[in-house]
């Protein structure tokens, strides 16, 4: 069967959730954000005959998280529930995707390394170009961010429609998500941003830079100021997602650590 969460079950939800807390950042922080039950998160149960929760699903748009305390979920329940929601996006663990997989030949999954950051490390950055600088953007730009985001090739399937994007990075900042962008001559270059962000930590996302622009640092430059201005709010970690083994590099040596496989179905 499937449970509709309200706010009563807010602290059963952060319990459940609570093991793999860095897997189940897109959870807490929608939460502590939106709540469970308002536009445009929801959160769903999939329980057992016994009133047991065998499967946790987050809706935020039309974007899916999905978390199981047990390996052997009821992967048949969960993607019957799913086909009707006609999902964009579906993420989550690795081992908890592939059996879901199955159930979605038309969706391609895409593992990628799960990464924590716990502090900056102050050499990861090199000095850029007098005429190149790094500023947080705010809703007047977020027009260019989403153009820009629609031309990478690495972001085509997640990043389809301008308009789209610019509402939720607009329904994103107003939540507390920051985005910075490098910028040459009133250009934007590079970007990366944050989501999910709450009083404990952040994911990092929308890591691009356009490819003409690509080599001289300009990403590494925006993660690592966006970080720094994270952790000087006062959060403890952040964490990223990636599957290019170059970006592994570059992000280790701005301080993250892989922790495990992430994957998106889309």
């Amino acid at each position: 069967m499937i449970y509709q969460c309200t706010e009563k079950d807010r602290s059963r939800i952060l319990d459940y959730i609570a093991k793999e807390p860095e897997m189940n950042l897109f959870i807490f922080g929608d939460i502590e954000n939106f709540g469970v039950a308002k536009d445009p998160v929801w959160i769903r149960i999939l329980t057992n005959p016994d009133g047991s929760w065998n499967a946790l699903l987050l809706q935020f748009f039309d974007n899916f998280v999905l978390y199981s305390q047990n390996a052997d979920y009821d992967a048949a329940a969960a993607a019957k529930f799913l086909k009707q929601q006609k999902p964009s996006c579906i993420s989550g663990k690795l081992e908890l995707l592939k059996p879901l997989a199955r159930y979605f030949p038309d969706k391609d999954l895409e593992p990628t390394y799960m990464s924590r950051c716990n502090k900056v490390n102050p050499d990861a950055v090199h000095p850029l170009p007098a005429d190149v600088t790094v500023r947080e953007m705010t809703p007047p730009d977020f027009k260019e961010l989403s153009e820009l985001l629609c031309k990478i090739e690495e972001f085509a399937k997640t990043y389809t429609n301008p308009e789209k994007s610019k509402k939720e990075k607009l329904i994103n900042y107003e939540h507390g998500s920051h985005t910075y962008g490098v910028y040459r001559n009133g250009k934007l270059l590079a970007t990366a941003a944050t989501t999910a962000d709450n009083s404990q930590s952040a994911m990092i996302v929308s890591v691009a830079t356009l490819p003409g622009e690509r080599g001289h640092g300009f990403a590494t430059a925006a993660v690592a100021k966006l970080c720094a201005n994270c952790f000087a709010s006062g959060m403890h970690f952040l964490c990223l997602f990636y599957d290019n083994p170059a970006a592994g590099r570059i992000y280790r040596r701005i301080g993250f650590e892989e922790l495990g496989q992430y994957a998106m179905l889309h």
